[in-house]
């Protein structure tokens, strides 16, 4: 865990500081964006038992173009990547099939950690951005991402029984629990590559509110997959 929070703190230091050389070479024109945000999992179908906070975390490093004679407002594209945490108390069974999901509800399960579906996608943003009196910022805007990597992680009790369903798609375990196991499956099925979403902040200086409403479902429509369009609400630190 302090391996990763260590890596991805230099990311972001690394990150910041070439992003700053290049705003500097191109006349403050560019602007590098980071977002931390929770999702909420808004009108989720009845297999899925979603968790209220889902932190994520994306960024983005956007060039700046002028709309008309005045630098205050833009119009701004670049390029970022977001990646989100859609947790829940619903573990996807059998998330490599061609067919439809079974699930297990843990919600009850004594022993369950966590579980979670985590898709990373590489962005696209657009916006119209606003300043009034060179400090208050508001963005509006769209984003178009692409997933590149999409994977499962369970903890939890070692399942070592079967999962067996009825007529009435009643999954039932039979076996017992033994210790507690870390799952992580990779490029899971049923995941939609591309995501659309409508983005807006509000900020001062170089903090910003921050929400973006995902238009496209996280999963593909069918194959009993859970139905939601993510809201992100969050905060956005630009330094410049």
């Amino acid at each position: 865990m302090k391996k990763a929070l260590f890596t991805f703190i230099a990311l972001i230091i690394s990150a910041t500081s070439f992003a700053q050389l290049i705003a500097n070479k191109t006349d403050k024109r560019v602007t590098f964006g980071l977002d931390l945000f929770s999702d909420l999992q808004l009108a989720p179908s009845d297999n899925w038992n979603p968790r209220g906070f889902n932190q994520g975390v994306s960024f983005a490093l956007t060039y700046n173009f002028p709309l008309g004679e005045s630098t205050k407002h833009t119009v701004s594209i670049g390029l970022g990547m977001s990646s989100h945490n859609y947790f829940s108390y619903s573990r996807i069974l059998n998330p490599y099939t061609n067919g439809n999901f079974e699930y297990k509800d843990y919600s009850d399960v004594e022993g369950f950690k966590r579980y979670k579906v985590n898709p990373t996608y590489g962005e696209v943003p657009l916006e119209l951005r606003f300043r009034i009196k060179d400090a208050v910022k508001i963005g509006v805007g769209v984003k178009v991402g692409v997933m590149i990597a999409t994977k499962t992680k369970y903890v939890g009790p070692d399942n070592i029984g079967t999962f067996a369903v009825d007529d009435e798609n009643t999954i039932t375990l039979t076996g017992e629990s033994g210790a507690t196991v870390h799952e992580k499956l990779c490029y899971i099925n049923n995941v939609e590559r591309l995501a659309y979403s409508a983005t807006l902040r509000v900020g001062w200086k170089w903090v910003s509110a921050f929400a973006a409403y995902q238009i496209s479902p996280v999963f593909a429509v069918g194959h009993e997959a859970p139905v939601f369009h993510p809201l992100s609400v969050g905060v956005t630190f630009a330094p410049f």
